[in-house]
């Protein structure tokens, strides 16, 4: 790919193959997994591996504070090391959008949530986590609730959220959202009630995705659950 630049900023995930990057600031040759920052009007050229390779591109407005909402400098920067988080994460996303899952409200969330693991640090911070994230943890368990909405009422943008949330909770908000959810679940499924109205009453958008998070993080069917805890 000859020498070009980009009117956005580009954070470019590599889930498969090998690429070699040029910039005026340097080289850089990669393998999986490797996260690219590269902002606006940075002038690359691209040479893919002999098998070619498959990237995941995020194109985030010039406007858009990496700095701020991320913790990205400005410098061009490719890493590699602990991503397999975002690389799982970008994986699942790809599958789901190519399948049809998801609705657009929470293709947004999940973008939120990719570009968030793509920056978030492992470590959990020092001192007391910020009291909105308590009170954004207590309407997830109550409620189902997209990212934008939640990060809307603590007054940030939706990726500092999703980064600040996986940094204090060690998961991120979708994920928590799902685990509240099927919380909610076990009570109707002990008592017998039909998969259909457990799914409604728990929040889940249908039988169906009831059914994926079950299995997801438990690894059992509603079915195999309500048997299992009605005995």
């Amino acid at each position: 790919m000859q020498r070009h630049a980009h009117h956005c900023h580009q954070l470019s995930l590599l889930l498969l193959g090998t690429l070699q990057e040029q910039t005026s600031r340097g080289e850089e040759r990669l393998a999986v997994p490797a996260l690219g920052v590269k902002h606006a009007g940075l002038m690359h050229a691209n040479d893919y591996g002999p098998a070619g390779a498959l990237m995941l591109g995020v194109d985030l407005p010039a406007a858009f504070d990496l700095q701020k909402n991320l913790g990205i400098g400005q410098a061009w920067q490719w890493r590699g090391g602990d991503l397999q988080p975002a690389l799982r994460s970008g994986r699942t996303l790809l599958s789901e959008l190519f399948a049809g899952e998801l609705g657009q409200s929470e293709i947004d969330s999940r973008l939120w949530e990719l570009l968030a693991s793509m920056a978030a640090s492992s470590e959990r911070p020092a001192g007391v986590a910020p009291r909105w994230l308590a009170r954004s943890c207590q309407r997830l368990q109550e409620q189902t609730l997209p990212l934008a909405e939640l990060a809307s009422e603590v007054g940030v943008h939706p990726v500092y959220f999703a980064r600040a949330f996986a940094r204090w909770m060690g998961c991120a908000p979708s994920v928590f959202r799902a685990r509240a959810q099927l919380q909610r679940a076990l009570p109707l499924l002990a008592k017998g009630h039909a998969l259909a109205d457990v799914a409604q009453r728990a929040g889940f958008a249908d039988q169906s995705h009831l059914s994926r998070i079950a299995r997801a993080h438990s690894g059992l069917t509603p079915a195999r659950l309500r048997a299992l805890l009605q005995a």
